[in-house]
């Protein structure tokens, strides 16, 4: 999955429950030009973003589509500057009906971002027809 302001490749999964990418933002994207122009990091809310298409390409390679429900206990703790290679490493767990992926992502082996996302599976379109 590729937009214009990121690319993203996602790695094999050693288990169901465990989710791996990697993730970079070009020096070019527009998130760096206003954030801040003389020294450059990418918004916290950019790297939400890889996070959830991360997610969301692991559901939909097993068929499933989901809907982000919230995101709660975000911490940010060192900036991602244009170029570098953030690796993003999540884990599943599935309760009352919701998916929880607990997330970890690193810069150069240091934690940039923690949190918690949670998801709802949706019924696909058959299953409401019936």
């Amino acid at each position: 999955m590729d937009e214009a302001w990121h690319s993203i490749s996602y790695k094999e999964e050693p288990s169901g429950s465990e989710i791996l990418a990697e993730a970079r933002a070009e020096t070019g994207s527009p998130w760096f030009s206003g954030h801040f122009p003389d020294a450059p990091i990418l918004p916290g809310i950019a790297i939400l973003s890889m996070v959830t298409d991360a997610i969301t390409h692991h559901e939909s390679e097993k068929g499933k589509k989901i809907r982000i429900a919230s995101i709660r206990g975000v911490r940010f703790r060192l900036p991602v500057r244009p170029d570098e290679l953030l690796k993003i490493s999540l884990s599943s767990s599935h309760q009352d009906g919701r998916l929880s992926y607990h997330f970890d992502v690193t810069v150069k082996g240091k934690t940039a971002c923690t949190g918690i996302i949670v998801a709802e599976l949706l019924q696909k379109e058959s299953e409401n027809h019936g």
